[in-house]
C-alpha cells in the first residue's frame, strides 16, 4: 500500500459513489426533519407565518426576539426532546448503514439499493457486536489521554485542555508541549477509529462471526502500518479543512427572504456531503489496508503422470469391493476456504 497514493484515491472512490452518497444524503435529510419537525410546529403556530418571509426580513426580529424570549422562560426541554431524539436516531442510522457502505466500497459494479439494503441488514448484528468492543476499546485510549494531560500538566507545561479561557484570548495558546499532546490524541483516536473501521471490512470480506478476532487483527495490523494509519489521519484533515471550508461559506449567505433559506439550505448540503464523503474515504483506506492483508493465492500446476505402457486387461473386481468409495486425489481436494475477493477501483456509479 502506497500511504500517498491513497491520501488522493481514497477520496476519488469514496466521491465516484454519487448514488450512495445520494442515499445518505436523503438519509440525513430524514434524521434533520426528526429533530426539527417538533420545534418548527409549534413555533409556526405560536408565531404565525413570520418565519416565512412574508413582507418582511427573514426570519424577522419580531420573531427572533419572541423564540428566545420563549427559550428563556423555561423552553429548553422544548428543544432538548427532539435534540435527543435526533441524535439517537442518528446514531442508530449510521449503524444500519455501516454495513452496506463497507460492501459498496469493496465492490466493483454498479450502485444496488436493493443489494445496499440487503447487506445493511446482514452486517448490522456483526457491527453491533463490534460496537461494543469498540467502546471497550476506547477506554484504554481515554486513559492514555488522560494520563498524558496530567503528566504533562504536573511538569509545569501547558496542554490545550487545560488552559484558562483567558489564555485563549489574551496569549497564544499553540506552544510545542500543547501541540504534541494535541498530536498524541488524534493519533490515539485515529488508531482506535481506524481499527474499527477496517474491522468492519474484515467481517464482510472474510464473513468473519468472530467480532473479538477480527478486532485484534484490525489493531494489529494499524500498529504495524505507520504510513497507513498516517494516510488515515491526512484524509480525515482533509476532510476536515473541506467541512470548515464550505461552513464559512454557507456562514457567509445572509438569509434575508425565502429564497435565500433556500439557497442557505442547499449550501447546507453541501457540508454534509462533504462530511459524509470523507467520512467513506477513510473507510476506503482501510479497504486498502485490508488488500495489503490477504495474500494472493498462487494456483501451482498439477503434475501429470508419466506415460506408461498399457497395462493388460485386468480381470473384473469381485462384486464386494465394487461398491467401495474410490478415494480422491490429495490435488483435488480444498484445503481451505478463500476470503471474499474484493473488486479494484474499476467500478464506479
Amino acid at each position: 500500500m502506497n500511504p500517498f497514493r491513497s491520501i488522493l484515491t481514497a477520496p476519488l472512490r469514496a466521491f465516484s459513489e454519487l448514488k450512495l452518497l445520494g442515499v445518505l444524503l436523503v438519509a440525513n435529510l430524514c434524521i434533520s426533519l426528526v429533530r426539527s419537525v417538533p420545534v418548527l410546529l409549534p413555533a409556526i403556530g405560536q408565531f404565525g407565518h413570520s418565519l416565512a418571509g412574508r413582507d418582511r426580513p427573514f426570519p424577522s426580529p419580531e420573531a427572533v426576539f419572541d423564540f428566545s424570549k420563549q427559550l428563556a422562560q423555561g423552553g429548553g426541554s422544548f428543544l432538548a426532546g427532539p435534540l435527543l431524539l435526533g441524535t439517537l436516531f442518528s446514531f442508530g442510522l449510521q449503524l444500519v448503514l455501516a454495513g452496506g457502505i463497507i460492501s459498496r466500497l469493496c465492490s466493483p459494479g454498479r450502485f444496488s439499493l436493493a443489494d445496499f439494503t440487503r447487506d445493511c441488514a446482514a452486517q448490522l448484528g456483526r457491527n453491533l457486536r463490534l460496537l461494543g468492543w469498540a467502546i471497550l476499546g476506547l477506554l484504554p485510549v481515554v486513559g492514555l489521554g488522560v494520563l498524558a494531560t496530567v503528566l504533562i500538566s504536573r511538569a509545569g507545561k501547558p496542554t490545550l485542555f487545560t488552559l484558562p479561557g483567558e489564555h485563549w484570548a489574551l496569549e497564544n495558546p499553540f506552544t510545542f508541549w500543547s501541540v504534541a499532546h494535541l498530536a498524541l490524541m488524534v493519533v490515539l483516536f485515529a488508531l482506535w477509529r481506524s481499527s474499527f473501521d477496517l474491522a468492519r471490512v474484515q467481517l464482510y470480506a472474510d464473513d468473519q462471526r468472530k467480532t473479538r478476532l477480527a478486532t485484534w487483527r484490525a489493531l494489529k495490523q494499524m500498529v504495524r502500518s505507520p504510513g497507513a494509519l498516517l494516510s488515515y489521519i491526512a484524509v480525515g484533515l482533509l476532510g476536515l479543512g473541506m467541512v470548515l471550508a464550505f461552513a464559512r461559506l454557507h456562514a457567509a449567505v445572509q438569509v434575508t427572504s425565502t429564497g435565500k433559506a433556500w439557497l442557505a439550505l442547499l449550501v447546507a448540503q453541501l457540508v454534509v456531503a462533504a462530511r459524509l464523503g470523507f467520512s467513506m474515504a477513510t473507510t476506503a483506506v482501510t479497504v486498502e489496508v485490508y488488500r495489503t492483508m490477504v495474500p494472493l493465492t498462487v494456483q501451482t500446476p498439477v503434475e501429470q503422470p508419466a506415460s506408461t505402457p498399457e497395462a493388460p486387461a485386468l480381470a473384473p473386481a469381485p462384486e464386494a469391493n465394487a461398491a467401495e468409495p474410490t478415494p480422491l486425489l490429495a490435488d483435488t481436494q480444498n484445503v481451505s476456504a478463500e476470503p471474499r475477493a474484493i473488486g479494484d477501483d474499476a467500478g464506479r456509479s
